[in-house]
C-alpha cells in the first residue's frame, strides 16, 4: 500500500466504499459527490443508458446506507445524463443535467424544491451544465461546457455573472468541465480538453495556469474534478492517466494518489453471501489491479482532510486522510 508524502503532507488510504451493481446499496457509474454534515455523503449516479438505474446515494463515511433518490425522464425533478452535484449552506443539493440542460434543487431527504435552466448560448442560457460549486455568498458556479464558460447565478437562477470563451489562451475555456472555490473566494476550473487547470479571481479575473497534455507530473489526460481543502491545496482528477494530482494554490505539484483500494464492508457482505462469487475471487491470478483508480470523474475534501475520490468505474469511493505532522 502506498502513502504519497510531500514535506509534512502524507496522504494515508483510510478504506473504500460502494460495491459496482445495478441497484441497491451500489455505485454504478457514479460522477460526483456531495459532502453532507456528520459523514453524510451524496452520491450522484449516472447510471447506464439501457438500466438507465440513475440516483443520487446517500451513506455515511462509516458505509451506513441511508436510501437514494432520482428518476430517469424529463419530467419534474428527473435527469437524463446528471453530472454534478453541490451542497448549499442550508444542506440544499443542486444536481446538473447535460440533457435536459437545467439544474434541480433538492432537500436532503431527495424532496424536489425547485428547477430551472434553459438551453442556449445568451448569457444565463446553458449548454450541457456540468461542475458545480457555491462561493462564500452561496451563489452557485455552473460550469456551461459547451458555451465554454463559468456562470454564476443566485440560488432561484437569476443570473449574476459569467466569464471564458472558447479558445486556448488565457481565460478561455476548451470544454471545461470541474470547479471549485478556496477559503479566498479564488475559483479553480479544469479545462477539459486543453488539459489544464486555471485560476481564477472571485469576479472571474485571471491568474494563473498550469498543465499541459502528457502522463507525467503536472501533466493531464482529460482533467475533471476538482477540490480545494482548507489549506488551499488543490485536487485535480486526471481521468485518463488514472490518477488525482495534488497541488499548491500556485499549482506546484505535491503528490499523487493512484488507488489503494481494499474490499469495502458492503462488498465483503456481498461475497459473503455469494459462494461462487467467492471462489472465482480465490482462485484469480492476479487481484492487485483492483486496488488502482479506473476513470475516476470526482473528488471531495472535508474539513477533517478527509479526501473522497468517484472510482467511477469500479463502483466506489476511495477513502484518504491528509496529515500534516
Amino acid at each position: 500500500m502506498s502513502t504519497p508524502e510531500i514535506g509534512t503532507k502524507i496522504y494515508q488510504y483510510s478504506h473504500t466504499i460502494g460495491i459496482d451493481d445495478a441497484a441497491g446499496r451500489s455505485f454504478r457509474c457514479a460522477v460526483d459527490l456531495a459532502l453532507g454534515p456528520e459523514g453524510r455523503l451524496y452520491v450522484l449516479q449516472r447510471g447506464v443508458s439501457l438500466q438507465k438505474n440513475l440516483a443520487v446515494k446517500i451513506c455515511s463515511v462509516d458505509e451506513e446506507f441511508f436510501g437514494d433518490f432520482g428518476s430517469y425522464g424529463t419530467g419534474p425533478g428527473e435527469w437524463v445524463w446528471p453530472a454534478g452535484i453541490a451542497a448549499d449552506s442550508q444542506q440544499q443539493l443542486y444536481i446538473s443535467d447535460e440533457w435536459n440542460q437545467r439544474i434541480t434543487v433538492f432537500d436532503k431527504q431527495g424532496n424536489l424544491l425547485d428547477e430551472w435552466g434553459e438551453e442556449g448560448a445568451e448569457e444565463g442560457l446553458l449548454n450541457r451544465p456540468s461542475g458545480l460549486a457555491f462561493d462564500a455568498e452561496d451563489h452557485l458556479l455552473v460550469v456551461d461546457t459547451y458555451n465554454h464558460r463559468i456562470q454564476k447565478f443566485t440560488k432561484d437562477g437569476k443570473f449574476l455573472s459569467t466569464w471564458g470563451s472558447h479558445g486556448s489562451g488565457p481565460g478561455e475555456f476548451n470544454l471545461p468541465w470541474g470547479v471549485a472555490v478556496n477559503g479566498a473566494g479564488e475559483v479553480y476550473v479544469t479545462d477539459w480538453r486543453n488539459d489544464r487547470v486555471q485560476k481564477f479571481g472571485p469576479q472571474g479575473d485571471f491568474y494563473l495556469q498550469w498543465g499541459s497534455s502528457g502522463n507525467g507530473e503536472g501533466e493531464f489526460n482529460r482533467p475533471v474534478g476538482i477540490a480545494v481543502d482548507q489549506a488551499g491545496d488543490v485536487y485535480v482528477v486526471d481521468w485518463h492517466n488514472h490518477r488525482v494530482q495534488i497541488f499548491d494554490s500556485s499549482g506546484r505539484f505535491q503528490a499523487q494518489l493512484t488507488g489503494d483500494a481494499t474490499l469495502s464492508t458492503w462488498a465483503e457482505q456481498l461475497l459473503a453471501a455469494n459462494p461462487v462469487m467467492m471462489e472465482q475471487r480465490r482462485v484469480a491470478k492476479d487481484l492487485s489491479q483492483e486496488k488502482g483508480f479506473l476513470n475516476p470523474r470526482g473528488v471531495k475534501v472535508d474539513d477533517q482532510g478527509r479526501v473522497f475520490v468517484v472510482d467511477s468505474s469500479r463502483g466506489r469511493l476511495q477513502v484518504y486522510r491528509k496529515v500534516t505532522a
